[in-house]
């Protein structure tokens, strides 16, 4: 990224501090991720001026995968480790890790966009319904569809399935398929980072602070006044002074900066009940007959959970190839790992009250521990999952490989910490991402869910980050 781009998309973070001392900020928004950039959109469309902090560079200005990295995968890893941090994991190793710039993990997604299912939100104070016009906007924004993926070779899969007893669907996915004509540039993959451009052309300037790490949320008796931030670059602090506060620096990341802060409640619940999705994964061998020998295609077949299966099932052909065949490439399929079915499932920790993120000594990012063991429920359920990848192998025709249980970190699908609920006594959080006991201190990201759904949460992550965030705009 120039430095003229870089210049004329962000502030210097001691130019947003000073102007906050003259005239404090509706908002302070920590984290330009997916939820932060969807936080800080929907309040400035309300005319509300807004303070983005991120604690990473700005360094893409799209998707990875909508560029023509995507043909050397290795770079495209490289970049993602240049801009990863690993937290610890309380029993050893790291536990995932967090992508530092702005857009975030959504700058590298896999694509997957499935709403939650109306039972998702039973034990959530957030009614399904609710949700129901914040899932449309996402989608819009994102540009899911499900007609990626949905030609002769989707078709052909969904009945191997069917006949298997497996229903499935073709996927909900992030690519925008509008045609190329009229001053619409179709074919990206849809993702934060455009939801933030836009919010250029809106009369309420957003002032956007790179490397600017939130280390302490400012606290006033008990309302929240803003933020102190470091400079990354200089190492110096300041305060972002706003009338109210917003955490989307995404879920225990989030949890780490109230703790440290010194957010608390009489119910010892802030930092506890998190979770993670279990994860099973395998690329198997597909007889090259599968394909169509002449016309390159790729299939995403979605499996969604039902009541007495609660577990979610991603086929993507060829392997994790959905967006890099070119001309260069002849098509050619063969049993090689390119062609193979990447099959994967995705199924609910339980959260449980001794799972929780304990901050660590230091002013940096990630810097926090994770303690979050499967039981033996959870591995069970993770059993169910290697058994039905094996079902799905047999009805694809397809060769062995191994089965991989990932560990928990492994999808990046994390939760909890700053649960909502409906009363103080049992939750940190309400409704709408606000705490009990702070006044003005909102998380709009994945940090206040009860629980998760066995579905990617990308989506659900925007569609409640949008809902928190207009709620948040009314009250101020």
């Amino acid at each position: 990224m120039s430095n003229a781009v870089r210049d004329n998309l962000t502030v210097p973070l001691s130019r947003v501090s000073a102007q906050s001392q003259k005239n404090p900020f509706d908002a302070v928004v920590v984290g330009a991720g997916s939820a932060g950039i969807t936080a800080a959109r929907t309040l400035v469309e309300a005319g509300k001026s807004v303070a983005l902090l991120e604690c990473g560079p700005l360094e893409l200005l799209t998707h990875i995968q909508s560029t023509d990295l995507r043909f050397n995968p290795q770079v495209v890893r490289s970049v993602q480790s240049q801009l990863s941090t690993a937290p610890k994991y309380a029993s050893g190793g790291n536990f995932g890790s967090l992508i530092q710039c702005v857009g975030g993990r959504g700058l590298f997604w896999n694509g997957a966009a499935p709403r939650f299912a109306d039972r998702d939100f039973d034990g959530w104070p957030v009614p399904a319904a609710a949700m129901v016009p914040f899932y449309e906007w996402a989608e819009t924004q994102f540009r899911v569809t499900t007609r990626y993926g949905d030609g002769r070779l989707g078709q052909a899969l969904l009945n191997s399935l069917s006949a298997a007893g497996i229903q499935a669907q073709i996927g909900p996915y992030a690519v925008d398929r509008h045609p190329t004509e009229r001053g619409w540039l179709g074919g990206t993959i849809g993702n934060a980072l455009a939801p933030l451009l836009r919010a250029s052309l809106l009369p309420t300037p957003l002032s956007l602070a790179t490397n600017s790490f939130a280390r302490k949320i400012l606290i006033d008796k008990d309302v929240a006044t803003g933020v102190e931030a470091v400079d990354r670059t200089t190492g110096i602090s300041y305060p972002v002074a706003s009338r109210a506060v917003v955490l989307a620096a995404g879920a225990f990341e989030s949890t780490r900066l109230a703790l440290v802060s010194g957010v608390s409640g009489s119910n010892g619940l802030i930092g506890r009940y998190i979770t993670d999705h279990l994860f099973v994964r395998a690329y198997f061998p597909m007889p090259p007959e599968a394909y169509s020998k002449a016309v390159p295609e790729v299939a995403i077949i979605w499996a969604p959970a039902t009541p007495a299966n609660n577990l979610q099932l991603e086929i993507h052909l060829p392997s994790d190839n959905l967006f890099i065949d070119r001309a260069e490439r002849p098509w050619a399929p063969d049993r090689s790992a390119y062609y193979a079915a990447m099959v994967r499932s995705f199924a609910p920790l339980q959260p449980r009250y001794d799972s929780y993120v304990e901050p660590l000594t230091g002013d940096t990012p990630a810097n926090f521990s994770v303690h979050l063991i499967p039981t033996g429920d959870d591995i069970k359920l993770q059993d169910r999952q290697a058994e039905l990848l094996g079902e799905v192998r047999k009805a694809l025709g397809a060769a062995p490989a191994d089965i991989v249980r990932l560990p928990p970190g492994a999808s990046h699908h994390e939760a909890g910490g700053l649960i909502m609920g409906s009363t103080p006594g049992d939750s940190v959080t309400d409704e709408f991402g606000r705490f009990w006991s702070v006044k003005r201190l909102i998380a709009c990201d994945s940090a206040t869910w009860p629980d998760v759904s066995a579905a990617n949460p990308h989506l659900t992550v925007v569609a409640l980050s949008r809902r928190q965030a207009a709620q948040l705009a009314l009250e101020l």
